[in-house]
C-alpha cells in the first residue's frame, strides 16, 4: 500500500469514527436517561447498525468503538475535574473567606486612616481658656462640668472648678 493509499484509509477511518460518534450521540439524545450505561448502549447500537450497513467490519467496528469510549471517558474525566475545581473555587466558604480577607484589608487601611483622622479631630476638639470659639458646648476636662457658649467669643475658665482645658461638642 502506498503512502497516499494509507492516508486515504486513515481519513476514511477518521470519517467512520466521526460517523459512529454522531450516530451514538443521536441515539443517546433519544434515550430517556443519560447514564454511562446508556452511552455504552448507544455506541454499541450505532456500531451494530454500521456493521449491518456494511460501513465497516466487526473488527474495525470494535476498534472504533474502543477509541470512542476512550475519548468519551477522557472527556468525562476532564469535565469532572473541571467541575471539582469549579466547586472548590466557588465553595461559599472559600469565596466568603476571600471576600472577608479583602474586606479585612480594606477595613485595615480605612481603619488606619480613620484613626489618624480621629486623632486629628480629637486634638481639634481640645480648647483652652482664652482661645476664641464658635457656639457649642464645652466640657471641662478637670471636673466634667459643661458650659454652653451661645456666641463666638473667648473661652472663660470653668465656672465650677476654674479649669482651663475643655472638650467641645456641638
Amino acid at each position: 500500500m502506498t503512502e497516499k493509499q494509507e492516508n486515504v484509509e486513515e481519513q476514511k477511518e477518521v470519517s467512520l469514527y466521526e460517523k459512529l460518534a454522531l450516530r451514538s450521540k443521536n441515539l443517546l439524545e433519544e434515550a430517556r436517561d443519560k447514564t454511562g450505561q446508556t452511552a455504552e448502549w448507544a455506541i454499541e447500537k450505532a456500531k451494530t447498525e454500521m456493521i449491518a450497513a456494511g460501513e465497516f467490519g466487526s473488527k474495525q467496528g470494535e476498534r472504533l468503538k474502543a477509541f470512542l469510549i476512550r475519548d468519551l471517558k477522557a472527556t468525562s474525566d476532564a469535565a469532572s475535574k473541571m467541575g471539582e475545581t469549579a466547586r472548590e473555587m466557588l465553595d461559599p466558604h472559600r469565596v466568603s473567606a476571600g471576600i472577608q480577607s479583602s474586606l479585612a484589608k480594606i477595613l485595615e487601611t480605612v481603619g488606619g486612616t480613620l484613626e489618624e483622622w480621629g486623632s486629628k479631630l480629637e486634638s481639634g476638639l481640645d480648647y483652652k481658656t482664652g482661645e476664641i470659639t464658635t457656639p457649642g458646648t464645652l466640657t471641662c476636662k478637670k471636673c466634667g462640668s459643661s458650659m454652653k457658649i451661645l456666641n463666638a467669643g473667648h473661652i472663660p475658665p470653668c465656672h465650677k472648678c476654674r479649669g482651663t482645658e475643655f472638650r467641645k461638642s456641638y
